[in-house]
């Protein structure tokens, strides 16, 4: 970058000494080629294919649009007679007024707004207009509510100017330096207007905390042992794995993004060819892989297997099931050690500690081996010992000095202190004692980030060549994508299988059935009693599962807001018992007098939106709010929508695998008149939300706009297709949404009566009409005309149904 820098600054030179020779009357053509052209592509260094010129848009034509993988500015090229003058006397470190400069300057002040309407309509911030031997510099794009026209500019009023101020012009013109927003955060700085305040700020004790009566409560810790703890019961283990246990299969039908889709999460991370060799299926039609099976079966690996898969899909129950069921045999003739890198390792960095520290724990708990014991000691170290005992010190032992023991002592303790030496050479001993082969899962490394991931492969790797073990680790498949390319499998060829999740309805009803089995007393645990609460619990269970069964919305909505994850779709499932937003007491009252009952899709959705809040909040909300805006324009209410609009489009089209370039994402946006900043900040809320996932083509560590693609993900896809249309959805969305009407803020308060919330949302349904008028004409690949249709319905419905509720 400095030979560039060096070398831009002597074309500079050479460009000034041009100017001062020139009689300043080139034509537009002329001042481009001439001119433009040299001061862009030599004294900048910017590059042909990052310059498109004379480029037409709703039959207009901007001479220069520069990008970086996305429109960053617009230069409009006048001809060299249009020149402006500077006022005298005003010299301010080349920042200067725009309102001074366009006073008595028409040509000047058309090209700016020439320019600046260019840019709205692209969504692109930095205007520039330049007569060849003059630049002007400025947001022409603002989102802060100020006019372009009226802040200032950063100004050259001569080639001369340019040379004697050329770090300045860097920062501002060069490539990086428009990649580093030196322009505007040296005009504008910060240009969020502060936006109106959320209903939710005016809430006293917002969020707050939903009560629970004693029934309430009770249920949802029953529910939480039946459905989760029951897990970690040592006596019912094998039961219910061979209950519950799913094996990978084809996603249910209630899933919003195909599974060929699925299946291609990771193509641009990691290409085909490259995965040849490399990952299988760990389940196959078949059954388990027959590789993993010899790996398990013929004792030691010396290389380590990875187990890849996302967080939640099963990874710790596929491994119980192998232990525990599938391969039973084997499991019963090894010394079997699983250690939870997720829970066991949150108080520390030190991966390798906390392995060593729970296999020397485990060989003590469970196999009623203590590696510290002084007999055990001395058989580990029998070689060494009796090496040291015809060493320096055997004179000491002819003698029988008394001095000897404290010797020995001392170096069999140093021996110990070695803790990974001396962990290893037990675990030798510990398999020659019990004749059994010894295997170790290191589980839930994936709930870690990416470097404890890789050390935890390190580790793995070292067990696997120098101990006696077969090594199994879990990782996040972008992890183990990434780490081979350029990371610390780079340099190893692991055996790898990758972990799909189960059918979710499919878990699910097996998980029920099993809560049940212990709710009737069919399965006894020591710790509980059974009581009437249990068996209410029983009914509600029942219910739910009719429910289920009956109404497909219900899994419908578990199965895409949990895309894949397990231990998401089981917490929904829990958050519907001893919900505070669910009436228990009533549903069982109805069910006991009529004999059944059908739990209504608001009634589960509310419970799963609010959680235990009174108030939605979006911190501990799985549900996201699409509707919310972080800058003051108006057309940002559709931004979400329209970008997961733009992706379900393309999912939709059958080509590829529903993977669009984010170059072309922001191209069509800021053609909306969206700008880079509100684009950017959208796409990274929603890749954390997991609304739209996101990953790199060819390349790992930090990738370039070009490089990302992005794809809508079953969250994101259920929040476009479905609950933007939901009176549900809305009204607890409303709390979260800052009103820039001044006259509809004043009207939208806090309603507690279903009466005040469903007119509420009609009014928040008349606001959003009036905000898309001005753009319904624009082809968004979304119509909020036919939400609003939609939704209306919607009210209407929950408003007919509250009235006949009243008349009854």
């Amino acid at each position: 970058m400095a030979n560039d820098y060096e070398q831009s600054r002597s074309n500079m030179e050479k460009l000034d000494a041009l100017c001062s020779a020139s009689d300043h009357e080139r034509n537009e053509d002329t001042t481009r080629i001439q001119m433009i052209d040299a001061l862009l592509l030599e004294c900048l260094g910017w590059s042909r294919e990052n310059l498109i010129t004379e480029e037409s848009y709703q039959g207009k034509y901007a001479d220069y649009i520069l990008t970086i993988h996305r429109p960053v500015a617009i230069l409009e090229a006048k001809r060299e007679g249009d020149y402006f003058t500077l006022p005298i006397g005003i010299t301010n470190n080349n920042i200067y007024s725009l309102k001074t400069l366009c006073k008595d300057n028409k040509n000047l002040k058309d090209a700016l707004e020439q320019v600046s309407g260019y840019c709205q309509k692209r969504g692109v911030e930095v205007g520039i207009v330049c007569n060849g031997w003059q630049l002007v510099i400025f947001v022409a794009n603002r989102i802060d509510g100020v006019p372009p026209l009226e802040g200032n500019a950063i100004v050259f009023a001569s080639t001369q100017v340019m040379l004697n101020n050329f770090q300045l012009l860097w920062n501002v013109l060069s490539k990086p330096g428009l990649e580093s927003r030196y322009v505007i955060n040296t005009l504008v700085g910060n240009q969020v207007q502060s936006l109106p305040a959320k209903l939710s700020s005016t809430i006293n004790n917002y969020p707050g905390v939903k009560n629970r009566n004693p029934f309430q409560m009770d249920m949802q810790i029953i529910s939480d042992l039946v459905l989760e703890d029951v897990i970690r019961e040592k006596e019912v283990e094998s039961r219910f794995l061979k209950a519950c246990y799913c094996k990978s299969g084809p996603l249910s039908q209630f899933a919003m993004v195909s599974k060929e889709i699925l299946t291609t999460r990771y193509k641009y991370i990691f290409e085909k060819e490259e995965q040849a060799g490399y990952v299988e299926p760990v389940v196959t039609k078949n059954g388990i892989s027959k590789d993993l099976s010899d790996i398990v079966a013929n004792s030691l690996s010396r290389r380590p297997v990875l187990l890849l898969g996302d967080v939640g899909v099963g990874k710790t129950s596929f491994i119980n099931n192998l232990i525990k069921v599938e391969a039973k045999a084997v499991f019963d003739n090894a010394l079997t050690f699983k250690i939870n890198l997720g829970a066991q390792a949150v108080l520390t960095t030190l991966i390798e500690k906390v392995v060593i520290d729970e296999v020397a724990t485990q060989l003590k708990e469970d196999y009623n081996i203590n590696i510290d014991e002084n007999l055990f000691v001395r058989e580990v170290y029998k070689d060494e010992l009796a090496s040291f005992k015809n060493g320096i010190y055997k004179p000491l032992y002819d003698i029988g000095s008394p001095d000897i023991i404290m010797k020995e002592i001392e170096f069999l303790a140093g021996k110990v202190m070695d803790r990974p030496q001396h962990v290893r050479k037990s675990l030798e001993q510990a398999t020659k004692i019990k004749k059994k082969q010894a295997i170790i899962f290191l589980d839930n490394c994936d709930q870690r980030g990416d470097d404890a991931q890789q050390q935890a492969f390190l580790i793995s790797q070292e067990l696997a060549e120098h101990w006696p073990v077969t090594v199994f680790v879990t990782l996040r498949p972008e992890t183990f994508h990434r780490s081979v390319k350029v990371g610390a499998l780079s340099g190893y060829h692991p055996k790898a299988f990758s972990i799909a999740p189960p059918r979710l309805d499919e878990v699910i009803n097996r998980r029920l059935n099993f809560a049940q089995l212990i709710t009737r007393g069919e399965i006894p645990l020591s710790s509980l009693k059974i009581n009437t609460t249990f068996s209410k619990l029983d009914t509600l269970i029942q219910i739910l599962k009719d429910s289920f069964a009956r109404n497909p919305r219900l899994f419908e909505f578990i199965d895409n807001i949990s895309a894949g994850n397990i231990r998401q779709a089981i917490d929904v499932v829990k958050s519907f018992f001893g919900s505070g937003h669910v009436n228990t007491e009533k549903i069982l009252h109805i069910f006991s007098t009529d004999g059944d009952y059908d739990i209504p899709f608001h009634e589960f959705l509310r419970a799963v939106i609010f959680g235990d809040n009174i108030y939605y909040d979006p911190s501990r909300s799985l549900i996201t709010n699409v509707f919310d805006i972080h800058y003051n324009d108006t057309k940002e209410y559709f931004l979400g929508s329209i970008v997961l609009g733009m992706l379900q489009s393309s999912m939709n089209s059958g080509r590829g695998d529903g993977y669009l370039e984010s170059e072309k994402i922001y191209a069509q946006l800021q053609g909306y008149g969206y700008t880079v900043p509100q684009i950017d900040f959208l796409i990274g809320y929603y890749v954390s939300r997991k609304l739209i996932e996101s990953t790199s083509r060819n390349s790992v560590g930090r990738m370039s706009a070009s490089q990302v693609v992005i794809r809508i993900t079953t969250i994101g896809a259920y929040h476009f297709t479905t609950l933007i249309k939901l009176f549900t959805y809305v009204d607890a969305m409303i709390v979260d949404i800052p009103f820039i009407s001044q006259r509809y803020r004043a009207q939208i308060g806090d309603a507690k009566h279903i009466a005040q919330r469903l007119d509420r949302a009609e009014l928040f349904v008349e606001y959003m009409d009036g905000l898309w008028e001005p753009i319904k004409h624009l082809n968004t690949y979304f119509d909020w005309s036919r939400v609003s249709y939609d939704l209306r319905r919607d009210i209407d419905i929950a408003r007919r149904k509250f009235n006949r509720s009243i008349k009854s």
